[in-house]
C-alpha cells in the first residue's frame, strides 16, 4: 500500500508541474489559430453566401490548419454552413452548452466570459478536447467574430504536435518511466475520466463545459486491468475523497488495485468539477513471485553470512592449535577470552537469525506476502541507513540527515555526507539547534539550485568535522554558476535569486547571523558547475 502511496504521489506532482507548461503551448496554439482566422477573414467574401465548401479546403492547406468551419446564426440555432471537412456541414451547435453560450456572446459583439479557455478581443478558443462524434479525434478550436462577415470564423487543428510535447515532457512521460521501472511485477498506471467510468452525465444549464478528453475513459497511461468492480471502488473513492485498495479478477489474474481521486485547482483534466481518478494495479502473481525471490535472496545471505563466520571460527581453531605451544598463558588467557566473545557473538546471530527466519516463515503460511516484503526490505534499510548514521556521532545531526535523505531521494537528488569527531561539538559551546540551523538553510537552498538540472545531474555532498579547535561545515551542490555581482548579494535580507515566488530570500541571512555570533566565517564559492559554501567557527578552546 505504500508502495501505491508512492507512485501515486509521482503521478500528482506530475501533473502539477505539466500544467503550467502545457497551458503555455496550448494558448500558443490558439493565438496561432486566431492569427489564421483573421487571415482568413482577409481571403473570403464577407458574405457566406458567396463562399464554397472548396474555397475553406484549400485556405486551411494555405494557412496550415486542419480544417475551417463557418458557423451562421438562424433563428433559433447556430449552424456550420461551410466547411472543408464533410462531417461539420449543417451541424447544429444548440447542444453544446458552453461553445453554443460563446457563439452568442460574439455575435452581440460581447467580450467572452465562460470561465474557462482562451479569451482574446473578438476570439475565443476552447482547451484541446474530443469531438463528441469522433472520441479518439483530439482537437483544438478557435472562433472569430469581429461584425464585418456574417459568420464566425472556426478554424481548428489536430493535436498532434501538442500531443507529441505532452508525451515527451508531461504526465505520459512521467507514467512510461514509473511503469518501465516497475515492469518486473505487472504495474498498471492510469488516469481515469471518472464521469466515464461511472457512465455519468451531469445535468443543468451549461453542465459539461468543453474540457480535456470530455469523451475519453483513459485521460493518461494505460488501462489493462480493467474491472467491474472499478466502478464500485472508484464511487467509494470520489465519496470519502480518499484512497480505496482492493483485490479483484482482470484478464484472468488476481490484481491488486488503488484507486485515488485527484484534488486541487490547478486540474483542468475534470468535467463539471469531478475529480478524476489515479488508477494503480499490481498483478499479484507477479509480486507472489518477486517475494519468494527476495525471500530465497534473504535466505541465502544469511547462510553465506553464517558460512563465512563458521569458516572464521575454524581459522580462529587452526591458528590457536598451531601457536598455543609458543603463546605465554597470558596470551592463552586472551585467546581465550576473545573465542568465547566471538562465540557469544555467533550464538545472538545465530539466534536473531532463526527469529528472522520464523517470522519469514509465518509470513509464507499466512501468504502475507506483501507483509513479508516489507519486512525483508525494512532488515535490509535498517541496517544500512542505521550504520551511516550512527556514524556521525551526533543525535541532532542523525535526525537532521535522516530527514533530508528521504527528501532528496523524493527529488531524485544524489545525496552524500561526511563526517568526523562530531562528538567533540557536545563539550563546546555551539548550539546543536544552531548547527542544524545553519546546514538545513543551506541544505535547502542547495535542494533549490539542483532542482535546475536534469536527475542525472543533480548532487549534493555535506562534510563536517573538528579541526584544531575549529569546527569546519561545507555544502556542495551542482548547479547554475553564481555571477560574482550577486554572490554579493546573497546573504541580504530578503534577496533571493528565484524567480518563482516561494523563496522569502532569508535562509543565508540567518545563517551569516548564526556564523558572526559565534565569531565564525563564512566563503561562498562558485565556479565550474559547483557551488560551495564553507564555514568555520572557533570552539574557544573548550576541546
Amino acid at each position: 500500500m505504500d508502495r501505491m502511496l508512492l507512485l501515486y504521489n509521482s503521478v500528482r506532482m506530475s501533473l502539477e508541474q505539466s500544467a503550467t507548461g502545457e497551458k503555455f503551448v496550448e494558448d500558443l496554439i490558439g493565438q496561432n489559430l486566431r492569427t489564421a482566422a483573421i487571415a482568413a477573414k482577409f481571403k473570403l467574401d464577407p458574405d457566406i453566401g458567396n463562399i464554397d465548401n472548396q474555397e475553406l479546403v484549400e485556405l486551411s492547406r494555405q494557412l496550415g490548419v486542419n480544417h475551417i468551419t463557418l458557423f451562421q446564426r438562424t433563428a433559433d440555432d447556430i449552424v456550420g454552413v461551410r466547411s472543408s471537412d464533410p462531417k461539420d456541414l449543417n451541424v447544429s451547435s444548440k447542444g453544446w452548452d458552453t461553445i453554443y453560450k460563446v457563439f452568442h456572446q460574439l455575435f452581440d459583439l460581447q467580450d467572452v466570459d465562460v470561465g474557462m479557455g482562451q479569451a482574446l478581443p473578438h476570439y475565443w478558443s476552447s482547451p484541446f478536447d474530443t469531438a463528441t462524434s469522433n472520441p479518439e479525434s483530439v482537437n483544438k478550436w478557435g472562433y472569430y467574430y469581429d461584425g464585418t462577415t456574417n459568420y464566425i470564423i472556426n478554424p481548428f487543428v489536430h493535436n498532434t504536435d501538442f500531443r507529441t510535447y505532452q508525451s515527451l515532457t508531461g504526465i505520459e512521460d512521467a507514467i512510461r518511466r514509473l511503469t518501465k521501472e516497475n515492469e518486473h511485477i505487472g504495474l498498471d498506471i492510469s488516469v481515469l475520466n471518472s464521469d466515464k467510468l461511472m457512465n455519468r452525465q451531469h445535468l443543468g444549464l451549461n453542465p459539461t463545459p468543453s474540457n480535456w478528453y470530455s469523451e475519453r475513459l483513459v485521460l493518461f497511461g494505460k488501462y489493462r486491468y480493467k474491472s467491474p468492480d472499478d466502478k464500485e471502488f472508484g464511487q467509494k473513492a470520489l465519496e470519502t475523497k480518499n484512497t480505496v485498495f482492493y483485490t479483484t479478477i482482470s484478464e484472468g489474474k488476481q490484481v491488486f488495485k488503488s484507486l485515488t481521486p485527484i484534488h486541487g485547482d490547478y486540474i483542468k483534466y475534470n468535467a463539471a468539477g469531478t475529480p478524476p481518478l489515479i488508477e494503480i494495479s499490481y498483478d499479484y502473481t507477479e509480486i507472489q513471485q518477486l517475494l519468494q525471490k527476495q525471500f530465497s535472496n534473504t535466505l541465502l545471505f544469511m547462510l553465506i553470512c553464517i558460512g563465512i563466520s563458521l569458516a572464521i571460527i575454524a581459522s580462529i581453531f587452526i591458528l590457536y592449535n598451531r601457536n598455543k605451544e609458543l603463546a605465554v598463558q597470558d596470551v592463552q588467557d586472551a585467546y581465550a577470552g576473545d573465542i568465547e566473545t566471538l562465540f557469544q557473538s555467533i550464538r545472538e546471530q545465530r539466534h536473531d537469525f532463526i527469529n528472522h527466519i520464523q517470522t519469514i516463515n509465518a509470513f509464507l503460511t499466512l501468504k502475507q506476502y506483501e507483509e513479508l516484503h516489507s519486512y525483508t526490505k525494512t532488515l535490509v534499510d535498517e541496517i544500512r541507513v542505521v550504520n551511516d548514521l550512527v556514524n556521525i556521532n551526533n543525535p541532532p545531526l542523525i535526525a537532521l540527515f535522516q530527514a533530508k535523505l528521504t527528501q532528496a531521494e523524493s527529488k531524485q537528488i544524489r545525496f552524500e555526507y561526511a563526517f568526523s569527531q562530531m562528538e567533540k561539538v557536545k563539550l563546546s559551546p555551539v548550539k546543536a539547534t544552531d548547527i542544524v540551523r545553519l546546514l538545513s538553510n543551506l541544505i535547502d537552498n542547495a535542494f533549490d539550485a539542483s532542482m535546475e538540472l536534469n536527475p542525472e545531474n543533480r548532487f549534493i555532498r555535506v562534510e563536517g568535522e573538528v579541526v584544531h579547535h575549529q569546527l569546519q561545515l561545507k555544502v556542495m551542490n551542482r548547479g547554475n554558476p553564481i555571477a560574482p555581482d550577486i554572490q554579493g548579494k546573497m546573504f541580504q535580507p530578503g534577496f533571493t535569486s528565484k524567480q518563482n515566488g516561494k523563496n522569502s530570500g532569508l535562509g543565508l541571512h540567518i545563517v551569516r547571523q548564526l556564523v558572526e555570533r559565534y565569531h565564525g566565517s563564512i566563503q561562498l564559492k562558485s565556479e565550474n558547475g559547483i557551488t560551495e559554501f564553507s564555514i568555520s567557527i572557533p570552539l574557544k578552546g573548550v576541546l
